[in-house]
C-alpha cells in the first residue's frame, strides 16, 4: 500500500487537526470530510481570538550567546499551530535577530519564581514581581541586576555546561549593572532613588549567593569571603543608600511586619554583654579601639532590634554592612578577637535568611570558623550566638 504523501497546510483556512496532521484539508464547514470520516473533533481557529505577539527589537546590550537546550514536552498539536500562526515572520528573517529569547526567559524566571526568594512573605511580594521590574523598565541598570539574580538562581537547579552557561550570563548582566551605577554617579537624582535602593539588594544577593553556588576555593575561607563582599558593596555605598530614600510602592519594604516569626528578645542581653566587654577592654588595653567598637555595638544593636520586631530581615542584614565602620572592617579582617565576636553575632541575622536558596548555610559556616579561631576564654562570649542558632563548635 502506497504511503500517504505529507503536505504542508500552508492554508491558514484548514481545521486545526488537519494542520496538526500537516494534511490536506477541505475546508468544510462545520466539519471537514477528513474528520467525519474519521469521527473526529472538528474546529477551526479564529484569527480574531488568536493573541497577538508583537514583534520587539530587543534593546538589550548583552551579547548574543547560544540558545539554552529545554527538556522536550509534549505540545497540543492546536496550540503549536496557533503558536506557527502568531509567531509565523511577516518579513523574511530570523526570529533570534527580533526578540532576545535569552533575556525573556531570564525576566520570566524573575516574574514565577526568583521574586519569592527575595520576599519575606506574601505582603511584600507583589512588590517584588510587579513593582520592581515595572522600576527596572524605567533604568536599565535595575533591569541587568534583575536578569543576573534569575540566571544564577537557574544555576542552582541546572548542571554541567548548563550551570555554567547560567553562572557566565549572571556574571555578564551584573557587570552591566554596575557600569550603569557608574555611569549616574555624582548626578543622581530622586527619581533614581527607588531603583538604587532595589538594586543594591539584588547586587548583595548576587554577592553572597556565587560563592555559595561556584563553591569555596581552597585557601578561602567565610571570614575572607565577607570581607571581600564588605568591601565590593561599600564602594557603590554613595549612589545604593542615597539621602532621598525610598518612597511609593517600595516603602512596605522598610516597615516592620509583625506577622513575621521574631527572634528571642534575649539579644539585649547579649549586647549589655558586649558593652561590658568592651568597657573591660578598654581598661586593661590603653590600645584598644573602644570607639570603633561602641560604634559597630550600637549598630548591631538596631539590627537585632529590627529583626526582633519583625523587621525586613535581609533589608537589616545588609544595610549593617553599609553602616559600621571602615576601621571595623579591617579589624576583623585582621582576626582580632574581639571584632570576630561581633561579627558572630550579626551572623545569628544570617542565619535566620539561611532558608533562601542565595544564603544557604553563610550563617553557619561564619560561626564555625570564627568558634575555631578563638581560645576557649573568648568562646565564652558567643554563648548566645550558639543558643540562638543551635550550632555547636566542637573543641579544637
Amino acid at each position: 500500500m502506497p504511503s500517504r504523501r505529507s503536505y504542508r497546510a500552508s492554508s491558514r483556512h484548514a481545521c486545526l487537526e488537519c494542520r496538526g496532521r500537516r494534511i490536506k484539508c477541505g475546508k468544510e464547514h462545520p466539519q471537514c470530510s477528513f474528520c467525519i470520516s474519521r469521527n473526529l473533533g472538528c474546529e477551526y481557529l479564529h484569527r480574531a481570538s488568536s493573541l497577538p505577539w508583537p514583534r520587539v527589537k530587543s534593546r538589550s546590550s548583552t551579547p548574543s550567546l547560544s540558545p539554552v537546550k529545554s527538556s522536550p514536552s509534549v505540545v497540543d498539536p492546536a496550540l503549536l499551530v496557533q503558536y506557527q500562526d502568531i509567531m509565523e515572520p511577516s518579513v523574511p528573517g530570523s526570529l533570534d535577530k527580533e526578540l532576545n529569547i535569552q533575556d525573556l526567559e531570564l525576566m520570566m524566571q524573575w516574574c514565577t519564581t526568583t521574586y519569592r526568594s527575595v520576599s519575606r512573605n506574601s505582603t511584600v511580594e507583589n512588590i517584588w514581581q510587579a513593582v520592581v521590574p515595572r522600576e527596572a523598565m524605567r533604568h536599565p541598570f535595575l533591569m541587568h541586576g534583575i536578569l543576573a539574580l534569575s540566571a544564577l538562581h537557574l544555576a542552582v537547579t541546572s548542571d554541567g555546561g548548563l550551570r555554567e552557561q547560567y553562572i557566565r550570563i549572571s556574571k555578564e548582566h551584573q557587570n552591566q549593572a554596575a557600569l550603569g551605577l557608574e555611569s549616574i554617579a555624582g548626578k543622581l537624582k530622586q527619581h533614581h532613588s527607588n531603583a538604587a535602593f532595589t538594586l543594591s539588594n539584588i547586587m548583595i544577593i548576587f554577592s553572597f549567593a556565587l560563592p555559595e553556588i561556584m563553591g569555596q576555593s581552597i585557601g578561602h575561607h567565610p571570614v575572607n569571603e565577607l570581607y571581600e563582599l564588605f568591601l565590593s558593596t561599600r564602594k557603590s555605598r554613595d549612589v545604593l543608600y542615597n539621602h532621598w530614600g525610598v518612597t511609593g510602592e517600595l516603602k512596605p519594604l522598610l516597615q516592620c511586619d509583625k506577622a513575621q516569626p521574631k527572634m528571642p528578645d534575649t539579644s539585649r542581653l547579649a549586647i549589655m554583654s558586649l558593652n561590658q566587654l568592651n568597657a573591660n577592654l578598654a581598661r586593661q588595653d590603653p590600645h584598644h579601639d573602644k570607639d570603633t567598637y561602641d560604634a559597630t555595638i550600637k549598630q548591631l544593636s538596631c539590627s537585632l532590634d529590627k529583626v526582633s520586631r519583625g523587621g525586613e530581615t535581609m533589608i537589616v542584614a545588609f544595610q549593617w554592612i553599609f553602616q559600621v565602620p571602615e576601621k571595623y572592617i579591617e579589624l576583623f579582617r585582621k582576626r582580632d578577637s574581639f571584632a570576630l565576636v561581633i561579627l558572630a553575632h550579626y551572623a545569628v541575622i544570617l542565619h535566620f535568611l539561611r532558608r533562601h536558596w542565595w544564603m544557604g548555610e553563610w550563617g553557619l559556616r561564619l560561626i564555625r570558623e570564627i568558634g575555631q579561631h578563638l581560645d576557649a576564654n573568648w568562646r565564652n562570649s558567643i554563648t548566645w550566638v550558639l543558643d540562638a542558632t543551635g550550632y555547636y563548635i566542637p573543641p579544637v
